[in-house]
């Protein structure tokens, strides 16, 4: 699994030297993606110039791409703001992925009987850039007080399902993410090495590792990978919680163990 050809700008991960020895890369295609990629779920609509802070593309490059993309049906003008959004044709892009992902049908119900069990919220994630994203969310509480969902995104690093994913990964791809953290936290990574370090030991010896408050100071989670055989892919499942729903302890004790048995159980079935 090569991690590096997939990193990019908006995660402060530029490849540009990468991307420059790339003949066969098209810059234009990359643009364009960046712009779709900078809309966040709930920040609402974008002008020209928020997309050009937020990809460092040009002004100029901004409005053609978003006239191209808005020719295309993948972005909608808002006249009143003088602003776009991302229009409902890219779901058709996402759905294909989803629908043909083996793993979110093996996983769906042993997520939502986890999930219930614990009165809890159970994601599968896989990786995008420097965070991991749920393709798939269960919740056994009617509370929904966690505001995971589909194609939520967490970071890598700080949080329990972004370090079990590290935990499944070779050393070799592990030390070039620690590379782009170390340039993004500086003076504070070597805390948050310190920390990952515990969770990948966490993982080898109980299959799973906890993060209580790290995140978000409020919420706490266990979290195991899921490896293919081959070792050419890895995605992380989590159960995650507020900490006024449930206990550290019960989550080292009970949902650990369980959510590690469904990830194992997982693994050989990737293969077939």
């Amino acid at each position: 699994m090569d991690t590096r050809k997939s990193l990019g700008k908006s995660d402060e991960t530029d490849d540009g030297e990468d991307i420059a020895h790339d003949r066969k890369f098209v810059a234009a295609i990359g643009r364009a993606f960046e712009i779709l990629r900078a809309f966040r779920p709930g920040e609402g609509p974008l002008s020209n110039n928020e997309l050009s802070s937020a990809t460092g593309l040009p002004k100029a490059t901004v409005s053609r791409l978003t006239h191209t993309l808005l020719r295309l049906g993948y972005l909608n003008y808002v006249d009143a703001g003088g602003k776009y959004e991302p229009s409902p044709s890219i779901l058709a892009l996402g759905y294909c992925v989803l629908s043909n992902m083996r793993v979110r049908q093996l996983a769906r119900d042993h997520m939502q009987k986890l999930s219930e069990h614990a009165l809890a919220s159970v994601g599968l994630a896989s990786r995008d850039r420097l965070s991991m994203i749920y393709v798939a969310m269960t919740h056994g509480s009617n509370l929904r007080t966690m505001r995971h969902d589909l194609g939520t995104r967490v970071t890598l690093e700080n949080s329990a399902v972004g370090r079990a994913f590290l935990a499944g990964v070779t050393e070799k791809e592990r030390l070039y993410f620690y590379d782009h953290f170390e340039r993004r936290h500086r003076e504070k990574w070597p805390a948050i090495r310190q920390r990952i370090e515990e969770c990948i030991a966490e993982v080898n010896e109980r299959g799973f590792c906890l993060v209580d408050g790290e995140w978000q100071r409020d919420t706490r989670a266990v979290a195991a990978p899921i490896i293919w055989p081959d070792g050419e892919n890895v995605l992380a499942m989590n159960c995650v919680a507020p900490t006024f729903q449930i206990s550290a302890d019960k989550l080292v004790k009970d949902v650990g163990p369980r959510l590690a048995h469904v990830c194992r159980g997982l693994t050989p079935m990737m293969g077939e």
